[in-house]
């Protein structure tokens, strides 16, 4: 968790008024007036001004000091950018051209640097200017296009610092790692030199469980059930290979990494596709065995590799998951919610409460360490009602 981050609006947030931000101030933002969230995007989602739209943070993100913001801005339009200061027309701008834009995505991926009295401006990691600023503070800062209409302009992972970055700062904020990122008890494969290199069972629907069916003899076909589908469980299948450079370092990885999955209890299990903003969030077991097939080295001190294939299963596939934020120690994480079929919430410390189920549940949960937590709310989902929770919705229904 980035203590220099005041804000982190990425805008991959489910359907409805807000953009939740990411950062540890959860100074969320509200969509108004047509603004909506669309799939046309830099990464995930991207919010959609349509014209007529508003993303207002509830409180004001002050720019008085030296900062960083960088965002990446599709538009049908060139760019206009201003930052304004006290007194009659004491203001500096700038242009940007659309031409500038990703010609894959469309868009422009903008960073702006105020260090002091000088203001940086980065388009596709390029630096376009440098500016001298006025004596005193800021009072404000905007980006425009120049449709006169309204703006049709779609923003998209929008970050703003309280320091003024250096450009190999910029590069590390704002790059979105070319490797698909797996984490055991938050712990990342390659950790224990573990990569993987082919994947099934993550993103694919779910089979089927056998529902109602009637079959009459003097009817074609037969009749089922299909109102309300139930779902068995995930199968997820990840082929691996691991390295070491002896012998002994081997075995001592080969063990580490498979002590993970040892013990009772499931173990969290994250994939990280894109940044860590959306990430695919599982509890799981490892049932079959995983002996990694490999030629022991001529010298203890050669090269060895090792490959093998890594079963896991999540019983309880379908669920809702929450991101809570702890910028100190000793946080909560309240869920309230109605559920007649009892839900498994698994609250992304190890710890989990199970079988809650009846009118008007409330939860509180304290984190006694600062950081930031994954919570699940596994099992029937989609019969929740009277839903609320103090933490982001990164996934209303996943499975």
């Amino acid at each position: 968790m980035d203590t220099n981050m005041v804000l982190y609006l990425p805008f991959d947030d489910p359907e409805g008024s807000k953009a939740y931000d990411f950062s540890q101030y959860r100074n969320d933002a509200e969509l108004s007036n047509g603004a909506g969230f669309t799939k046309d995007s830099a990464h995930g989602k991207a919010l959609a001004l349509n014209l007529t739209g508003e993303c207002s943070t509830v409180t004001a993100i002050p720019l008085s000091g030296n900062f960083t913001l960088m965002c990446y801005v599709k538009s049908t339009t060139d760019l206009v950018w201003l930052i304004n200061y006290s007194g009659l027309e004491n203001y500096r701008q700038g242009f940007i051209k659309q031409s500038l834009a990703n010609r894959t995505t469309g868009y422009i991926q903008l960073v702006f640097v105020k260090e002091g009295k000088t203001l940086k401006v980065y388009a596709e990691n390029q630096l376009l200017d440098v500016v001298s600023l006025p004596d005193g503070s800021p009072t404000g800062f905007t980006l425009n296009d120049f449709n006169l209409a309204g703006s049709e302009a779609q923003v998209d992972d929008l970050k703003v610092f309280n320091k003024a970055m250096s450009f190999t700062e910029i590069r590390a904020a704002s790059n979105y790692q070319t490797d698909v990122e797996y984490y055991i008890n938050g712990k990342n494969f390659k950790d224990f030199a573990v990569e993987v290199s082919k994947s099934a069972g993550l993103v694919g629907g779910l089979a089927k469980k056998s529902s109602l069916e009637v079959d009459w003899d003097d009817y074609h076909g037969t009749v089922k059930d299909t109102s309300n589908p139930r779902y068995k469980d995930r199968t997820i299948t990840l082929q691996c290979f691991i390295q070491a450079s002896s012998r002994s370092q081997f075995v001592t990885r080969v063990r580490e990494f498979f002590n993970e999955f040892e013990g009772g209890g499931t173990k969290r299990f994250v994939c990280e596709y894109d940044g860590d903003a959306k990430p695919l969030v599982y509890e799981v077991t490892r049932e079959d065995e995983a002996d990694p097939d490999k030629t022991w080295g001529k010298y203890n001190d050669g090269l060895m590799v090792g490959t093998f294939t890594l079963k896991l299963v999540e019983y309880n596939p379908v669920k809702r998951v929450l991101r809570h934020i702890g910028s100190i120690a000793n946080t909560e994480c309240v869920i309230d919610f109605t559920s007649y079929k009892m839900v498994d919430i698994y609250w992304g410390d190890g710890s989990m409460t199970p079988n809650v189920s009846g009118s008007k549940q409330h939860l509180v949960h304290n984190y006694p360490q600062p950081g930031q937590y994954d919570v699940i709310m596994a099992g029937v989902i989609e019969d929740i009602t009277d839903f609320s929770t103090n933490d982001i919705v990164i996934w209303d229904n996943l499975h």
